[in-house]
């Protein structure tokens, strides 16, 4: 027994250490965990709750590769890819000096945003606080949490190969975060199209499909049918405009939306899909105001309206917005146009 008592003693003391260790890591370490705030993959990322001091709170769901905002709105892709480009690939630059520590957490412990990170399994991954911006506006103050609780040092942190903070990439605003997409169709997704000019209807028109390569242009007034033959390629180069239109901003609290609501519309773009939903937006004219870029006609003389956007009532009505001309115009065809080359009279 007194020959192996010397291992006995080394490996007592092994463990006597190895438990010290444990329970005091070095400088290096600490600094290494407390700033590990990425998640390796996005492909893992499930769910991302966001929710900032003012009680609003963001609840990203991955459903399918499609990402939905508050369970309720699909979320705006470009906003999506950011906060996942944040997520993954923030870094720790260093903890935050000792003689600002105090000032930092204090306006942290005032004006943060609370993020948290589910895998697929709804396990939490990551849970972390974001502050502001750094005096020099290039890195973003962060507090990890571990097991529910903030550990003992914020750091700086910051995107490699990206320029300035990023709390703004972790938006609470659901009006921000919901898609802005409109019409997104290939040609052969359309059912029938109505485009209709409530004040001018000899250049209203529907377009219905016949079969897979075949749709009939017709007047919506039979008064002003044109008794020709129509042509297919402008049908579905027409078509193609389709494929990617959307809003500028939704403006669902504008004092005026009642009044322009009753207004005659502009224009009326009624799409009928394949399963039979539709999806029909309104136009109405923007009164001229104080952002406008145009504020006077060729001849000098002031306009009534702005001519480089339009309110717009979607989503059954129940949403308010802007939309450019930009690219609602390329919609705005006539009944002729599809008869002869859009843009010459015969």
């Amino acid at each position: 027994m007194k020959k192996y008592l010397p291992y006995l003693l080394v490996i007592l003391v092994l463990a006597v250490a190895a438990i010290w260790f444990i329970q005091h890591p070095s400088k290096e370490t600490v600094n290494k965990r407390e700033g590990d705030f990425a998640v390796k993959d996005a492909k893992e990322i499930a769910k991302i709750v966001i929710a900032d001091t003012e009680n609003n709170k963001i609840e990203l769901t991955n459903s399918n590769g499609l990402w939905m905002a508050n369970g309720k709105y699909a979320a705006r892709e470009d906003m999506v890819e950011s906060v996942l480009d944040a997520v993954t690939r923030i870094a720790s630059l260093c903890p935050v000096p000792v003689a600002a520590h105090d000032n930092v957490i204090r306006e942290m412990m005032a004006h943060h945003v609370h993020v948290e990170i589910f895998d697929q399994a709804n396990k939490l991954m990551k849970s972390y606080w974001v502050g502001g911006p750094t005096v020099d506006g290039q890195n973003t103050y962060m507090l990890l949490e571990e097991d529910g609780h903030p550990v003992s040092r914020p750091h700086m942190t910051y995107i490699p190969g990206f320029k300035g903070y990023v709390t703004h990439r972790f938006n609470t605003d659901l009006e921000q975060w919901r898609t802005r997409v409109v019409f997104n169709y290939k040609p052969n997704e359309i059912r029938s199209l109505r485009v209709e000019y409530p004040k001018d209807e000899k250049n209203s028109f529907t377009l219905t499909k016949l079969a897979n390569d075949s749709m009939v242009v017709a007047p919506v007034d039979e008064e002003f049918r044109i008794s020709e033959p129509y042509e297919q390629k402008y049908i579905y180069q027409y078509l193609n405009f389709y494929s990617s239109i959307y809003l500028e901003a939704f403006v669902n609290e504008y004092p005026s939306r009642d009044s322009v609501m009753k207004t005659t519309p502009f224009c009326i773009f009624i799409v009928t899909e394949k399963d039979s939903s539709v999806n029909e937006v309104k136009l109405f004219y923007m009164p001229i105001n104080k952002r406008s870029k145009t504020q006077f006609d060729v001849n000098g003389r002031e306009l009534s309206y702005d001519v480089d956007h339009y309110y717009a009532a979607v989503h059954e009505d129940k949403d308010f917005a802007v939309v450019q001309y930009f690219l609602f115009g390329k919609l705005m065809r006539n009944y002729k146009d599809f008869f002869f080359k859009p843009g010459t009279t015969k």
